[in-house]
């Protein structure tokens, strides 16, 4: 059976669907789509003065948030 050409038009692309997060204090801003890709990363001027491997652990903890904002828990799938 062929795949209905309306419904593949109709549903949104997975790579599409994203959401924006922010650290705690508005300095490291992150865009992640649905299947977990960063799509965006904004660095204030003030993440400056952090020692690299704090900035590095920040953006981490940034991007995961960002990702744990799709995830629904299992009593919604």
């Amino acid at each position: 059976m062929a795949a209905d050409p309306e419904l593949r038009t109709s549903l949104p692309r997975q790579s599409s669907v994203q959401v924006s997060h922010s650290s705690h204090d508005g300095a490291i801003s992150v865009v992640v789509t649905l299947d977990g890709q960063v799509r965006d990363l904004q660095l204030a001027d003030t993440v400056s003065t952090r020692p690299a491997a704090q900035l590095a652990r920040d953006i981490l903890e940034c991007i995961h948030d960002a990702q744990a904002l799709f995830d629904l828990g299992p009593a919604t799938r």
